[in-house]
C-alpha cells in the first residue's frame, strides 16, 4: 500500500506545517519571535516520545525483501535519475517559495499577519492532493499525465502570483496543491519504480539524499537572486522555469517501468 501510506505521510506533513505557520505570528506578537520559535520544540519531542518504544523492537526481513533485485546500482539507472531529479527539482521549488513567500507577499503590500495566514493556506493545500491521488494512481497505467498536470499547475500559480498578487489566496492554494501533489507522486515513484524492498531502500536513499540537497539550495539561491536584482519577479520566473523542467522529468519518471 505504498501510495496510501505515502499520501498519509504527506497529509500529516501538510497539516502540521499549516498549523505551525498559522500560530507563528500570534505567538510572536504575544511574546517574541524567540518564544514563538521555541514553541515548535513540542512537535519533535512528541515524536521522540512516540517512537521511543520502537528502540526495543527488532525484526528480521523476510525472504521476499530481496526478490527481484537485479544487482545493478540504482546510481547507474537513467530511470532512477529521472525519479531523483523529479523529486529534487520539485523540492527545490517548494522550499524556495515556502521560505520566501511571506516576504513576497509583504513586498506586494500585505501585512505580516495576512502573509503568515496565506503561508499556512499554502501548507495546508499541500495535503489536499492526498484525497484524490490514491484512487487515481491505482487506476492509471502510468503517472505521466499526473506529473505533467501538477507541474503545469505550479507554473500557472507562480505566474498568477506575479501578475495578480491581489488574488494571492487562489495562487498560494493552487501552488500548494500542485507542488504537494508532485511531492506525494515523487515519493510514490520510489516504490512504484522498484522491483523489491531492498531496491526501494536504495532508490529512496538516492532520491532523498540528492533531492533534499537540491532543496536545501533553493532558499539560498532564490534569496541570492532577489538580492542581486532587488526584485521578486526574476525569482518567480526561475521557479516557473523549473516547473517546465519538472514536466520533462515527470514524463520520464511517470512511465510504467521499473529500475532494471
Amino acid at each position: 500500500q505504498i501510495t496510501k501510506l505515502t499520501t498519509l505521510y504527506a497529509v500529516t506533513m501538510g497539516v502540521a506545517s499549516a498549523g505551525a505557520s498559522a500560530v507563528m505570528v500570534p505567538l510572536a506578537q504575544a511574546f517574541d519571535w524567540r518564544w514563538a520559535l521555541a514553541a515548535l520544540i513540542v512537535l519533535p519531542l512528541t515524536a521522540a516520545l512516540v517512537w521511543a518504544p520502537q528502540l526495543r523492537r527488532r525484526s528480521t526481513p523476510g525472504a521476499e525483501a530481496t526478490t527481484g533485485l537485479s544487482g545493478v546500482s540504482v546510481w547507474r539507472s537513467g530511470l532512477a535519475w529521472q525519479v531523483t531529479l523529479f523529486f529534487g527539482v520539485n523540492s527545490f521549488v517548494y522550499y524556495a517559495v515556502a521560505a520566501w513567500l511571506p516576504s513576497i507577499l509583504t513586498s506586494a503590500g500585505m501585512s505580516p499577519e495576512v502573509a503568515g495566514g496565506l503561508h499556512g493556506v499554502m501548507q495546508l493545500a499541500t495535503a489536499a492532493p492526498g484525497l484524490v491521488l490514491v484512487p487515481l494512481v491505482r487506476r492509471m497505467k502510468d503517472q505521466r499525465a499526473l506529473a505533467t498536470g501538477f507541474a503545469l499547475l505550479g507554473l500557472m500559480s507562480l505566474a498568477g502570483l506575479y501578475a495578480a498578487p491581489g488574488l494571492a489566496m487562489i495562487w498560494v492554494a493552487l501552488f500548494g496543491f500542485a507542488i504537494g501533489g508532485a511531492f506525494i507522486l515523487a515519493l510514490a515513484f520510489i516504490g512504484l519504480r522498484s522491483r523489491s524492498a531492498e531496491q526501494t531502500a536504495q532508490l529512496s536513499g538516492m532520491t532523498q539524499s540528492v533531492g533534499y540537497l537540491m532543496s536545501a539550495c533553493g532558499p539560498i539561491a532564490i534569496g541570492a537572486l532577489h538580492d542581486a536584482v532587488d526584485a521578486w519577479a526574476p525569482a518567480l520566473a526561475a521557479c516557473g522555469a523549473l516547473c517546465i523542467l519538472l514536466v520533462v522529468l515527470g514524463l520520464g519518471a511517470g512511465r510504467d517501468r521499473q529500475v532494471a
